[in-house]
């Protein structure tokens, strides 16, 4: 279950940096792989959980799974500031992005680090 939930984070990670590139190079944003990225981390965060609540406890997963958590806030906040601009094509402020992404990204880092070393 957890190298399922993996999976589904580097695919989560990959959307989004696809979201990125976007609003980077382009200057705009897509709703459509906003909603696939927040689908799949979606998808991967309830694996976790129902792992973490159904093992014993692993410590490097509760970690992942707090730092997942706040990456979710994170993107709750970029959703909020984009859907309450005026321009609904303009990128989110890319600090929140950066933010959010470290975020994510460490919550990666630290998930496969306990799936690799039990």
């Amino acid at each position: 279950m957890i190298l399922a939930a993996i999976v589904l984070f580097c695919l989560a990670a990959g959307l989004g940096l696809r979201l990125v590139v976007l609003g980077v190079r382009h200057r705009r944003g897509s709703r459509a792989l906003a909603a696939a990225h927040a689908g799949v981390a979606l998808l991967g965060l309830g694996l976790l959980g129902r792992h973490i609540f159904s093992s014993p406890v692993h410590m490097l997963y509760n970690d992942a799974a707090l730092l997942f958590v706040l990456a979710l806030f994170g993107g709750l906040v970029l959703l909020a500031v984009r859907m309450g601009d005026r321009e609904h094509r303009s990128p989110p402020p890319m600090i929140g992005v950066g933010l959010h992404a470290a975020m994510a990204l460490a919550a990666l880092l630290l998930l496969v680090l306990g799936y690799t070393h039990p």
